[in-house]
């Protein structure tokens, strides 16, 4: 059977190892990133490196985008050269971006104006998932386009939900990084409490790895905080704009979240220092300073 000629946008941290895979997996790839050289680094897989967004929906039948935001997947979907200046009826848009339920359905509005089908498919899981093919991908849409798209989507996720129409798979996303948010957070809180009150950070490691409040999550970030390693997996600066999008998705269903705006603020503050680049759990280094700690060392001044 032959598979669909797929166009992938947005070769990040997460977008390049997806596109990858479908490389790899044989799909006739065509790919389009604003910096030109993420692009060119697929070519000995056999992607095709597209000039514009255009070009990549003209030699396309599946679209993905893997974007920062909303904006940045409106960008691509309009103007002379945009995606929807070179599609076709029936062409398909898979975005993969985290966004909010009201923007996705306000992107699908837009394409569909034009003749696009569209699914939302955000996804769990950081670069290593991503490189492995072993991602969590949450779909909103028909869920007959859904089965139809399954197997490309397999090729980037192992464990694949349909969650219902147009916003659902995007607020699961939404509801999902808020924990993830949460358990960031407090875990940065709890680290600089115990190093402020003079606990070494490695022993205090070693206790709360065999503690039930040690996730998959926590374990990984714990390493990363007694190393002292904020290269970013998930840089702080998306969950910043993830946590944003959660509060204007709660105020405008009544959902409160009162303790995910106190994170919202720290995330913030993190932002203005310049650490937006840095992994999530860098949130840890705005904290260890207003301790008086110096956050790559976890020791006091």
């Amino acid at each position: 059977m032959t598979k669909n000629r797929v166009g992938f946008i947005g070769l990040g941290l997460m977008g390049a190892p997806m596109a990858a895979n479908i490389a790899r997996a044989g799909y006739p790839l065509t790919v389009y990133n604003r910096s030109a050289d993420k692009a060119h680094g697929l070519s000995p897989l056999g992607a095709k490196v597209a000039e514009t967004p255009l070009q990549i929906a003209a030699q396309s039948d599946v679209v993905i985008t893997m974007l920062s935001d909303a904006p940045a997947v409106e960008q691509v979907l309009r103007g002379e050269e945009g995606l929807l200046a070179g599609g076709r009826d029936g062409e398909l848009l898979i975005d993969m971006s985290t966004v909010s339920p009201e923007q996705s359905r306000s992107i699908a509005i837009e394409i569909e104006s034009q003749g696009w089908r569209k699914l939302e498919a955000p996804v769990f899981g950081s670069t290593g998932p991503a490189r492995d093919g072993t991602l969590g991908i949450m779909v909103g849409g028909d869920e007959a386009l859904f089965q139809e798209q399954h197997e490309l989507l397999s090729v980037m996720g192992q464990d694949i939900f349909y969650m219902g129409p147009m916003g659902a798979g995007t607020l699961t996303k939404l509801a999902f990084n808020l924990m993830v948010a949460a358990q960031v957070a407090s875990l940065a809180e709890a680290m600089a409490l115990a190093t402020k009150g003079g606990v070494d950070p490695r022993q205090f490691s070693d206790v709360l790895v065999k503690t039930a409040v040690a996730s998959a999550l926590v374990k990984r970030k714990l390493g990363n905080l007694v190393e002292g390693d904020f290269s970013a997996a998930f840089p702080l600066k998306h969950m910043h704009k993830d946590l944003g999008l959660m509060i204007d998705t709660g105020h405008s269903i009544g959902a409160p979240l009162p303790a995910t705006g106190a994170i919202h603020e720290l995330f913030t503050a993190a932002t203005a220092r310049g650490r937006g680049d840095q992994d999530a759990i860098a949130i840890y280094c705005l904290l260890a300073e207003l301790a008086g700690l110096t956050p790559d060392t976890s020791s006091p001044h």
